[in-house]
């Protein structure tokens, strides 16, 4: 018998509502001095990986991007996500700085950091974009089918009705 990842039957929609409970924490710790960065950038990372479930990426494959937003980004265009040129200038910026990284560990700013502000915009525009592409409302409610196309090939056979 195969083992099945954990994760491999996770829906593009819950992994939406993944990325927007992680935004809406770095909006919350945007008030204060929490982690902004460091949340936003997972929740933009989530947000990639919503589509790219959607279009029938396996968890492994997904994983194997690791946590580089330049990769995902340029895999979810590959895959016909629309996004605005900034995003991919914003993704360049991000990992010459090395900045997903340094927001885990770094406790200290440089002045050449990119601003809280400017990472929620970044995300809110994937966020937006993911939203368009998969037909979702607002709250990220597919209003039609959750996939592009086929199942994923990791994705649980579901067992027949008997």
């Amino acid at each position: 018998m195969t083992m099945i990842p954990e994760s491999a039957g996770a829906t593009p929609y819950g992994i939406f509502l993944l990325a927007d409970d992680y935004l809406s924490a770095a909006k919350l710790a945007y008030r204060g001095t929490g982690p902004v960065r460091l949340m936003t950038y997972h929740a933009a990372e989530l947000f990639l990986k919503t589509y790219m479930r959607s279009a029938g990426e396996t968890i492994d494959a997904l994983r194997a991007l690791g946590h580089d937003l330049e990769k995902m980004v340029v895999r979810a265009k590959s895959l016909g996500l629309k996004l605005p040129a900034q995003i991919f200038a914003q993704s360049r910026k991000l990992s010459a700085n090395n900045d997903y990284v340094r927001a885990r560990y770094v406790v200290t700013r440089e002045r050449t950091d990119i601003s809280d502000q400017s990472v929620l915009r970044y995300c809110q525009t994937i966020r937006s974009s993911v939203i368009a592409a998969l037909n979702m409302d607002e709250l990220g409610v597919p209003q039609g089918e959750p996939w592009l196309g086929a199942l994923p090939t990791d994705y649980p056979k579901q067992a027949r009705s008997e």
